[in-house]
């Protein structure tokens, strides 16, 4: 018996990175961070932070600093994309990662 139904068309592993905050201040970050996971709740995005933290000669030498990442769901991408949009973030706050984000420009201008 073959049941076909919305689950059986999904995929597995399929996150994408929608977008990595790259202010520079501490505070600042944290502020960006809380504004867009609450666009994402509020539109029911479902989304995890990924803290990725740079190489011990990257921190010394070149002054790389940890980075926080969203990642979403990939059938969820416009709803994300028009959710970062909304919030009117420039390119010094937020860039947009993943194939299809790179293609778009939601920045204003």
């Amino acid at each position: 018996m073959n049941i076909d139904n919305m689950m059986t068309r999904v995929r597995v592993n399929n996150e994408i990175d929608l977008c990595e905050i790259v202010a520079g201040k501490n505070k600042r970050v944290a502020d960006i961070r809380h504004r867009i996971e609450s666009a994402l709740q509020y539109a029911r995005v479902s989304y995890f932070l990924d803290w990725r933290e740079p190489g011990f000669f990257k921190k010394v030498f070149a002054k790389k600093r940890p980075k926080w990442v969203f990642r979403i769901n990939s059938a969820q991408l416009d709803d994300a994309l028009r959710v970062i949009e909304d919030l009117e973030l420039t390119e010094s706050e937020v860039r947009i990662l993943g194939d299809r984000g790179r293609s778009q420009s939601i920045y204003a201008e």
